[in-house]
């Protein structure tokens, strides 16, 4: 199976399209015979892409979903109909194309996005929703011409990457806008929008914008289902719709994935407004505000479990975790970081809300030392309510009967305590 160290990924990155173009030809892979939707964007593209695949699902099209980064298996990245490749598949596939990808030196993000195309053309994929993996002009994944072209959100994330500005970093998401593709953007500043808006004329490419062309509105939640009820006003739909993702940011991310299904009914005919009240309810996507309860023979505790990362996804969860119920229990912070993001930044920005707070080594060479983060933490915590643990079994071990943890800073921290709930029910 396709395994690679974790933080490796992240390191051996080399920005991109000639060697997977080149790859994918010479294999003859006609991955331009496949209609797409391409989503970029700082936070939000997962759920965005999420809820606009299983809109097409429940309309009928046999949909791909390519998504990164995986939380417990890498199998999950690549999904038909809402069911990742199997090991076998994945297994068969790999044997068949390792060695040839190795003469075209595919990086390890580029290989797993060309076997992907592999699986949707060879299985006859109606259309694929893809996200990209880092930034947009030069992802692996921009070697496509979508029917529609998504910008989630622009946020600093990955500076030392993208630029260490709004406006250099929309630049470089804006590179998945093609000529004459209509481009959805969410809620982005004003200085990033400009900048968009620039690459947009250039590529004759129109623009809808969130608050203009569309938008969203949260009306209440439903903290017993999980679930919150926004009204969309749209193009040419207006609906009031339950979805089981939660938060403000989810409300722009929903309205965005439906003003995509509005957008492509022209090419997509089939597309069935009459069902996405209940895909939308029915909506599973971990590590997303994600509920869960651990229980064994002497305790049971509860986690709140989000991938948030970096400063707008920390306080777009903080926005949410405020209005919940959750709040008035005497919470507890897990936490761990990679060593790219603003780690001082989030730190003081969680620390406003959490006293008691738990620091776990997680699997990743990127990831932040746990002493580090506690003489952080020292800052603005007590030295005595801060824990260490270097494995989590260790901190399962020590966790409290009743215990609230909110697990944050972290797609594999989120990952790794999903796979312990997971294998320890």
């Amino acid at each position: 199976m396709i395994s690679v160290e974790s933080g490796k990924e992240y390191k051996t990155m080399v920005l991109g399209l000639d060697r997977i173009k080149k790859f994918l030809s010479d294999i003859g892979v006609e991955y331009d015979k496949i209609k797409y939707v391409h989503i970029a964007g700082t936070n939000g593209k997962g759920s965005t892409a999420k809820t606009i695949s299983e809109i097409l699902i429940g309309s009928g099209y046999k949909t791909g979903l390519y998504t990164s980064p995986h939380l417990i298996k890498i199998n999950e990245r690549i999904q038909i109909n809402s069911l990742p490749i199997t090991d076998r598949q994945l297994k068969s596939l790999d044997k068949k194309y390792s060695n040839i990808s190795k003469k075209y030196k595919l990086t390890y993000f580029e290989y797993i996005t060309a076997l992907a195309f592999i699986y949707f053309v060879k299985n006859k994929v109606d259309i694929a929703v893809l996200e990209t993996g880092l930034g947009g002009r030069l992802d692996a994944t921009n070697i496509v011409t979508p029917l529609v072209s998504v910008i989630t959100s622009i946020d600093f994330d990955h500076t030392e990457v993208l630029g260490n500005t709004l406006k250099k970093i929309a630049f470089e998401k804006a590179g998945i806008i093609k000529k004459d593709i209509p481009v959805v953007c969410g809620n982005i500043k004003r200085d990033a929008l400009c900048e968009i808006k620039k690459v947009a004329k250039t590529k004759n490419a129109k623009v809808f914008l969130y608050n203009k062309d569309f938008k969203a509105e949260h009306k209440s939640y439903n903290w017993k289902k999980l679930t919150q009820e926004i009204k969309y006003y749209g193009l040419n739909k207006n609906l009031a719709v339950k979805f089981s993702l939660l938060g403000d940011s989810q409300v722009y991310n929903s309205a965005m994935a439906l003003v995509v299904c509005e957008i492509l009914k022209k090419d997509l005919t089939k597309i069935k407004f009459s069902i996405i009240k209940k895909v939308c309810k029915n909506i599973k996507w971990p590590a997303r505000f994600d509920c869960r309860k651990y229980k064994t023979d002497s305790k049971k505790c509860s986690f709140i479990i989000d991938g948030a990362h970096n400063i707008q996804a920390i306080e777009n969860f903080i926005s949410l975790y405020k209005k919940s119920p959750f709040c008035k229990n005497k919470t507890k912070l897990l936490f761990a970081v990679m060593q790219e993001k603003d780690v001082k930044a989030v730190i003081k920005t969680v620390s406003k809300v959490f006293n008691n707070v738990s620091l776990l080594k997680v699997e990743n060479s990127r990831a932040v030392d746990t002493n580090d983060l506690k003489k952080e933490f020292s800052k603005y915590i007590d030295n005595k309510n801060i824990y260490t643990y270097d494995t989590v079994k260790n901190f399962f071990k020590n966790i409290k009967n009743n215990d609230v943890y909110i697990c944050l800073g972290s797609f594999y921290l989120a990952g790794t305590i999903l796979n312990f709930i997971r294998g320890n029910k």
